[in-house]
C-alpha cells in the first residue's frame, strides 16, 4: 500500500518528529521506517498566496497495508491537531 501526501509543512518539522519515535529507525537521508511501514519525505517548492509563502513536503507512506494504515492515522493525528 502506498500514500502519498502533499504537506503544509517544512521537512525539518516532520523529521523532528520521525527522529523523535523510539520504534523509528532512519534508512537513508528523509527516509524512515516504523514498523512495516517506511516513510519518504521530499521537499518541494514553497506555495505563495499573495504575500503568503507556505512550505510544502511531499510525504509518502509505504509498505504492508496494516502498518500503513495505522502510522498513517498516527502521523494525521500528530500534525493535523493544535500544537502539532
Amino acid at each position: 500500500m502506498t500514500i502519498r501526501e502533499n504537506w503544509a509543512l517544512p521537512m525539518e518539522r516532520i523529521e523532528e518528529y520521525l527522529q523523535g519515535l523510539a520504534q523509528a529507525r532512519e534508512l537513508a537521508q528523509a527516509r524512515y521506517a516504523i514498523g512495516g511501514c517506511e516513510v519518504c519525505l521530499q521537499p518541494l517548492e514553497e506555495s505563495k498566496v499573495g504575500s503568503y509563502s507556505f512550505p510544502r513536503t511531499l510525504v509518502t507512506f509505504s509498505g504492508e497495508e496494516e502498518a500503513v494504515a495505522r502510522f498513517h492515522r498516527q502521523f494525521m493525528i500528530r500534525f493535523l491537531t493544535l500544537g502539532g
